[in-house]
């Protein structure tokens, strides 16, 4: 038996198969309202205008068409179509358009659309920044603002020193400065580091916050103070401190409380040596690196070397303890060469069972992957602490080369993509264990 629903429409007739209705449109309410025959006051509410005015500022003067805003007539004779409450609200839709258009119209552009940047809204960029501080959200203000810089090059975010004072001090700010602070020089510079130095400042407090426990070891709140016994007395403490019980009468100094010195054995330094590629995708990961760089540094008995590194080499130790000095003396952009960063930094070792050798890349290594793998199995078995840091993202998600990474697991290292906390851990149970 033949299927109704499939039979052919006769040659002179309507079809056998069973009609069925033709789905409504999610706009026809709206193109109803907006159509010649009612008039968009005479919606209910003004509901479908409401959701074409929104629906507009979304999509863009682009659909303007076809949302039916062709239909509203002529700006003059708006204000006899629409009732005092669409006016107001039509009115404030396109205040707001304004600084949306001066942005998200450059990706008509790209596209080869009629229409380019700003869309003819005269804005400059201090202008258009007033306006989206003005009219939007901190949160939305942030998301135009990376966009801006990062998808649209509106470099004049970062090049000019007013804009970089006013702006929102986040990381990806931070990135932008990083990547194009060849451009800046005098004010326009001294307005980057300021910048860069308070978005540092947020995120060391935030890293230490965070890493402290593991690097210190918790506090124990049934721990033992040092061993009272009269070789620890700490008598220039004690009587300094009690000097305000002072007997005159009877000429002497009774002692509340007496403090006593906590003797610990001597052991050796520890060496962390720190070795970070600087090629362009690691911006993220030198960010983090240099802020943890600087705590570690902070660790008592503990020796930090820095090492930043591309198809060039730059030892920035002596600004170990200062990351918007690493981060402003930066050269992102390089190549990957990471055998002359291991033999350098294979140099720095003296007391291998004491050192702990960081290496942070993405792994991308061509030409010399075997002889890199070659020396970190010789740092391993010589009794170096070698540690491979895969790269992470801004959102910290891994970003490297999974099969160097296993092979670099395979000479004895301990390889993984680790958040900064992570981290702290790790190293923390090796120099307090």
């Amino acid at each position: 038996m033949t299927d109704p629903t499939l039979a052919e429409p006769a040659p002179d007739g309507p079809s056998t198969a069973s009609a069925q209705p033709a789905k409504p449109s999610p706009f026809d309410e709206m193109y109803a309202a907006l159509d010649g025959a009612a008039t968009p006051a005479e919606a209910q509410d003004g509901a479908q205008v409401e959701q074409a005015i929104r629906w507009r500022l979304v999509l863009g003067g682009f659909a303007e068409a076809h949302l039916g805003f062709d239909k509203l007539g002529s700006e003059q004779g708006e204000g006899a179509a629409l009732n005092e409450d669409l006016a107001n609200l039509l009115t404030e839709a396109r205040a707001v358009d304004t600084p949306l258009s001066y942005i998200y119209d450059r990706e008509h552009e790209q596209r080869a659309h009629r229409g380019g940047p700003g869309n003819g809204t005269g804005l400059s960029v201090p202008m258009w920044l007033n306006k989206v501080r003005t009219l939007f959200p901190r949160e939305a203000v942030q998301v135009m603002e990376q966009d801006a810089l990062n998808r649209y090059g509106l470099k004049e975010l970062i090049t000019d020193p007013e804009i970089l004072r006013r702006s929102e001090p986040t990381q990806d700010l931070l990135k932008s400065i990083l990547q194009f602070k060849h451009l800046m020089k005098g004010e326009v510079l001294d307005a980057a580091r300021e910048m860069v130095e308070l978005v540092i400042a947020q995120l060391r407090t935030s890293l230490e916050n965070d890493c402290r426990p593991a690097l210190h070891g918790p506090i124990d709140p049934m721990g033992q103070s040092p061993m009272r016994t009269f070789r620890n007395t700490d008598w220039r403490r004690t009587i300094a401190k009690n000097l305000k019980h002072f007997d005159k009468e009877r000429g002497r100094l009774i002692a509340d409380r007496i403090y006593f010195k906590n003797r610990q054995r001597k052991r050796s330094d520890w060496r962390i040596i720190i070795a970070v590629d600087q090629s362009g995708s690691m911006t993220d990961s030198l960010i983090h690196s240099a802020v943890m760089a600087a705590i570690f540094a902070g660790l008592p008995s503990t020796q930090v070397h820095l090492v930043l590194w591309d198809h060039r080499l730059m030892d920035v130790t002596h600004l170990a303890n200062d990351p918007l000095e690493v981060l402003m003396s930066c050269q992102l952009g390089g190549g990957t060469q990471m055998l002359p960063a291991m033999q350098y930094c294979s140099e720095l070792i003296t007391t291998p069972h004491r050192t702990i050798f960081c290496m942070l890349s993405d792994w991308y290594i061509f030409g010399e992957a075997q002889k890199c793998l070659a020396m970190a199995k010789a740092l391993t078995e010589a009794g170096v602490h070698g540690i491979g840091l895969s790269a992470l993202d801004a959102e910290c998600n891994p970003v490297y080369d999974e099969r160097f990474a296993r092979q670099l697991a395979g000479c004895g290292w301990f390889v993984a993509a680790l958040t900064p906390k992570k981290l702290a851990e790790h190293i923390g149970r090796m120099i307090n264990g």
